[in-house]
């Protein structure tokens, strides 16, 4: 796309700006393209990193990175002929020097396949992120994807694939808990708790075998373990009783001990600690420069785990300690020692899948992963994670690569919310999900995205979030939700009758302001002076954030537009968490076309008190634009319409790849029309900028560049882009 030009002719007439002076060095942290009072043109070839392809990512580092005793993911094995697909799969190490593996699948409840000699095969495309492991080893066993347990009425059927759980009233996943190297699953088999680990034992030859412990704890109805068809073992567990039996993979056990002392369930109190010593980095606090500063709370890169820091959410715990999830599976926990001017980084969790949203709840960490919401508990308050509890599970994961489970907010009534993207053959495929805060039940809350990464909730409950440019979405979108609404994607509308069109969005992006989006934060009251109370926009792709201006509509829907704060993070910012101190805590992963420099930052923005030349407040009201700024304005230079330049343009909503621009005045021609200020005043309050236009119209996207005087005679310069969805 070609970057609208917004500069004017401006000459030295006492009433106006001078023309702007070469441009001086930019401060640290602060957007060279955003120092300038406008965007500029798109010159030439596209930045290196926006030619980026999948050759450019790929990454062998997650096949040497520590995942524990456990890893969560979807994965396959060989069966026959062909391959078997477990899609919320667990895959556990067993043995000191991981002689064993298997595969349990939590939706099924049922350990579907195990191997001797290795782990996981893992494949380097996208740093090790579009990954369906492999087993890495001789096959002990195979089965195709099944129910472990009978149902309720005896009968083993149930609709191939798994890619959901079986029904509650039949098995339900409570979780795992994790003792030393000892991996222990938590569920129920028709109202009955069970208990299940596997250890290393050996046959009767003397042949080293893998052990399966299971542990049925007392209950009303009689269950039924084993494998489907009449020619499946079957392990008949009578009602109240408890039940500990062992059963080798390959061969007759040498002890069949079943006694109380090798039940499973005396490991489910909290083991050893396992990741040892915190790592401690440097805090970096970073140079004022006009109203931020922006320090970096130095990320352990290389550490003796291996582990990868492409960071993907980021909240507060009750004693000011930051929890922050990282893609490949891990959860930290940070605490910053200002005096010291040091950071403690204490590995809390690892062997999560796809981890892209955190959110403390009730004073626990709560983890979204692909195909499931974790809630994490240290039981013996050592910091570090022994019970990964499933709080709900109850979606669909397919095998797609680019699936994700991404974001994770909650309202003010404790329900959870988050996107299913991909997958949009599954019913929860490309829609945001609800979460009851108990767990109870899951919904599709609305329908029709794409690949979005970034969410955002208000005190008040305004659920808002944004979609990525591509096919069925023209440009990058910020949308407020609501329940039942469609946003764009047709692949996933999910309705008997396909829609003709969608909800409008808050505001369209081009790419030149937001080629990827991320989240969104709202600033609390009393914090960041004139942005208190305003939603910030993150951007991934530019790794800089923006003030959300919005206008609330009659309709009960809004519109409004972005202004840039001038600060660039070092990697592709997805999640924002204002801290108890009152900074921002931003963090962020390098990926899929981002002006990144690191794998992932995790940062933080400190409001110095000087002044915020930005706008923070929009209106368009019939033929008016209002634009509220921080501080009062020069009602000289507000009145110089030379000081403006306006554009406007329209996107096509299509299955194509993006859009091109086509002109408001002429849609079947390319490119953006100027739209002229007729006039320029300002309001009683000194601060709002209200420009008048011959005509105002729903437009797509447009763009208001400004070079006026603050009061005090300092330059505001800079530029709004918006959309108008009404003009009432």
């Amino acid at each position: 796309m070609t970057l609208v030009l917004l500069l004017v002719a401006v000459s030295a007439a006492p009433d106006r700006p001078a023309a702007p002076p070469p441009r001086p060095a930019v401060p640290p942290g602060i957007d060279p393209a955003l120092a300038d009072w406008t965007p500029r043109p798109a010159v030439g070839k596209a930045e290196p990193w926006e030619r980026m392809t999948d050759k450019d990512w790929i990454d062998p580092r997650f096949r040497d990175m520590n995942t524990g005793p456990f890893l969560n993911c979807t994965m396959q094995y060989p069966l026959g002929k062909g391959r078997e697909t477990i899609y919320k799969a667990t895959v556990v190490r067993v043995g000191a020097k991981d002689e064993f593996a298997a595969v349990f699948d939590r939706s099924t409840m049922r350990v579907s396949a195990a191997w001797a000699g290795g782990y996981l095969n893992h494949s380097d495309r996208r740093f090790g992120l579009l990954n369906t492991p492999t087993p890495k080893g001789e096959m002990l066993s195979a089965d195709p994807a099944g129910p472990g347990w009978a149902a309720p009425n005896g009968t083993w059927d149930a609709p191939k694939p798994f890619t959901a759980p079986l029904p509650r009233e039949w098995v339900k996943y409570r979780g795992l808990y994790v003792h030393g190297s000892r991996v222990i699953f938590s569920y129920t088999v028709n109202g009955r708790e069970v208990f299940q680990t596997l250890e290393p034992g050996e046959t009767n030859e003397g042949t080293p075998t893998l052990v399966r412990v299971t542990e049925v704890r007392p209950g009303k109805a009689v269950v039924t373990r084993g494998t489907p068809g009449p020619n499946g073992s079957h392990v008949v567990t009578p009602a109240d009783i408890t039940s500990v039996t062992r059963e080798s993979l390959r061969g007759s056990l040498k002890s069949a001990d079943t006694t109380a002392e090798r039940a499973p369930s005396r490991l489910t109190k909290g083991g050893p600690k396992r990741w040892g010593d915190p790592i401690v980095t440097q805090l970096v606090r970073g140079t004022p420069a006009g109203a931020f500063a922006l320090d970096t709370l130095t990320i352990p890169y290389k550490n003796r785990f291996g582990a990868l820091f492409f960071c993907t959410g980021v909240d507060f715990l009750k004693d000011g300690r930051i929890a922050m999830c990282t893609c490949h599976g891990d959860v930290w926990l940070v605490t910053v020692e200002e005096k010291e001017g040091t950071c403690s980084w204490q590995r809390h969790a690892t062997g999560l899948y796809h981890p892209l949203g955190l959110k403390v709840v009730d004073g626990k960490v709560v983890v979204l992963e692909r195909g499931q919401l974790t809630r994490l508990h240290d039981l013996n308050s050592d910091g570090e994670a022994d019970f990964y509890e499933c709080v709900s599970n109850d979606w669909h994961t397919g095998a797609g690569e680019h699936s994700y489970d991404t974001c994770l907010e909650t309202d003010p009534e404790g329900n959870f919310y988050f996107f299913k993207t991909g997958d949009t053959h599954l019913p929860s495929g490309g829609t945001l999900i609800r979460v009851t805060k108990d767990g109870a039940k899951a919904e599709v809350f609305c329908t029709g995205f794409r690949h979005p990464i970034g969410m955002g909730m208000s005190p008040t409950g305004i659920l808002t979030g944004a979609d990525q440019e591509g096919n069925w979405m023209p440009a990058t979108r910020i949308d407020q939700y609501r329940k039942g609404g469609f946003y764009g994607d047709m692949r996933g509308h999910h309705r008997t009758t396909p829609p003709t069109t969608y909800d409008k969005p808050l505001c369209w992006l081009p790419r030149e302001v937001d080629n990827s989006a991320g989240g969104q934060v709202w600033v609390p009251k009393g914090a960041f002076g004139p942005l208190s109370g305003l939603p910030l926009h993150l951007s991934y792709g530019r790794c800089r954030p923006y003030v959300l201006l919005r206008q609330e509509l009659s309709d009960g829907s809004a519109q409004g537009g972005v202004a840039g704060l001038g600060i660039q993070f070092l990697s592709g910012v997805c999640r924002g968490r204002f801290g108890p101190d009152g900074n921002l805590y931003v963090c962020g992963l390098n990926g899929w076309q981002t002006a990144a420099r690191a794998d992932g930052c995790l940062q933080r923005v400190r409001y110095t008190g000087q002044p915020l030349d930005v706008a923070t407040g929009l209106e368009v009201r019939g033929n008016v634009l209002k634009l509220t700024f921080a501080r009062p304005l020069d009602p000289k230079s507000i009145a110089v319409i030379d000081n403006y330049r306006c554009a406007w343009w329209n996107y096509r909503w299509s299955g194509e790849y993006g859009s091109k621009r086509w002109k408001p005045s002429d849609p079947n021609a390319e490119g953006q029309d100027d739209v002229p200020v007729q006039s320029a005043t300002l309001s009683t309050d000194g601060r709002t900028l209200e420009l008048t236009f011959t005509a105002l119209k729903p437009v797509m996207q447009m763009q208001v560049g400004y070079n006026v005087k603050a009061a005090d005679g300092a330059a505001v310069t800079g530029s709004v882009v918006l959309t108008i969805n009404s003009t009432n």
